[in-house]
């Protein structure tokens, strides 16, 4: 049985590891997903390629695409999700997604949990310091 909830934890996760501060990923993540809910995954993939100077957007791209190509969710979404960010791979794929509409909701709503978290994540990034601190100050000092 598959988790889909933790292959989006995970994700999210990976999503985080690069470069820019935990402000501007979380900004990317919740304008992202603002876009997403509003104009759907070709809309918010236009969105991230208009955003892909930052380097935040192209990692948040290429971290989405490598959840669709998970080995089960890639065989419901009958494969062919691109390898790369390539743009006009990219926007072919998500054409041929939407001809079937149970998919390409459930591409949306896969998208859709994974942002959130990410945008979650980088906020507890900016607030918390990062994992492994305590957020304490002078504790065992």
């Amino acid at each position: 049985m598959l988790n889909l909830d933790f292959l989006c934890m995970k994700t999210a996760q990976e999503m985080m590891a690069c470069q820019g501060t935990s402000g501007d990923k979380e900004n990317v993540a919740t304008a992202g997903l603002g876009v997403l809910l509003e104009n759907g995954p070709y809309g918010f993939m236009l969105f991230l390629e208009s955003h892909s100077k930052t380097g935040i957007a192209g990692r948040y791209k290429e971290q989405l695409l490598a959840l669709c190509r998970e080995e089960l969710v890639a065989s419901y979404l009958a494969g062919g999700v691109p390898t790369s960010g390539n743009f006009q791979a990219v926007t072919k794929w998500l054409r041929g997604l939407a001809e079937d509409l149970d998919r390409y909701l459930f591409t949306k709503r896969l998208w859709q949990q994974t942002l959130t978290y990410a945008r979650y994540h980088a906020k507890a990034l900016g607030e918390g310091g990062g994992a492994g601190q305590s957020g304490v100050q002078g504790e065992g000092a």
